[in-house]
């Protein structure tokens, strides 16, 4: 049995706490959009998860410790362009707007 990396097992915490989150906020969703709406650190989770996600392909190679506190600082950069309220696509994914937002913090928060 191989040992799991340095960076599954945050990975699989961040995800199963992702999951379990059940803060609703009061604000129903944009007319027009089938998704949910979640809370401010919900949506930063998933901003940060979308940028791990992202990232961990093309970065094989990179320390990861520092590819995570650069999807944070990309996570933090994404949330204050994301406007309000935090709506989701279905499914949980998140909208291109969103995804966008995640590009530019991670253009803004990873050096070479």
């Amino acid at each position: 049995m191989t040992k799991p990396s340095r960076l599954v097992v945050p990975a699989l915490v961040l995800l199963l706490a992702a999951c379990n989150t059940t803060g609703k906020s009061s604000v129903p969703p944009p007319k027009g959009s089938d998704g949910e709406t979640v809370t401010r650190s919900m949506m930063e989770r998933k901003l940060l998860d979308a940028c791990v996600y992202r990232q961990y392909s093309v970065l094989k190679d990179q320390n990861r410790d520092r590819m995570i506190s650069s999807c944070e600082c990309a996570a933090s950069k994404a949330i204050k362009e994301v406007p309000e309220p935090y709506t989701l696509a279905r499914g949980g994914a998140i909208t291109g707007s969103q995804d966008l937002a995640v590009r530019r913090g991670i253009e803004a928060c990873f050096k070479s």
